[in-house]
């Protein structure tokens, strides 16, 4: 065994160190060590770069529940969430009013049908996860429907409006 080992490392060297064919192995192989090395390299910063993004990660999900701060929802994702969750319950009355919020506050602004429709809608948009407050001094209660207007007769549009 160790003369086979012997026999194979002695082959390597002696065709490493030939003067005509050695210069192309030598280069080959150095070639191949530094494409290698790139390659290893490469792969190692992507590694410590991903390793680093997780690890920050954990840490700001260990300093959020250490801290207790409740997660950022910004205004638009808000009001989002609201619309979601009043979609069906309130669609008749949610295309007369619009929603618009600043921190945790809801702001309403439009109208609805009641009083009583009113109260629902704010105490509904009140119970969403994520709403501080709710502040619908803009949300009116709209006034009965007047009665239609007749239709116009044929004297007030002057005169006939049939063809001679």
């Amino acid at each position: 065994m160790w003369f086979a080992g012997g026999v194979v490392a002695g082959t390597a060297l002696g065709w490493l160190t030939a003067p005509r064919r050695g210069d192309w192995v030598r280069n080959q192989i150095s070639q191949k060590a530094r494409h290698w090395r790139r390659i290893g390299r490469i792969r190692l910063v992507k590694r410590g770069r991903d390793l680093e993004n997780r690890l920050r990660g954990s840490v700001s999900q260990v300093r959020q529940a250490w801290t207790g701060h409740e997660h950022y929802v910004d205004a638009n994702t808000l009001v989002d969430q609201v619309h979601t969750e009043l979609g069906r319950r309130f669609s008749g009355s949610l295309a007369h009013v619009n929603l618009n919020a600043h921190g945790h506050t809801v702001y309403l602004h439009g109208y609805v049908e009641s009083d009583a429709e009113r109260n629902r809608l704010i105490d509904a948009v009140a119970a969403v996860d994520g709403v501080d407050a709710v502040a619908a001094a803009e949300l009116r209660v709209a006034p009965p429907p007047a009665a239609p207007l007749p239709p116009p007769s044929e004297h007030a549009l002057g005169g006939n409006l049939e063809t001679p």
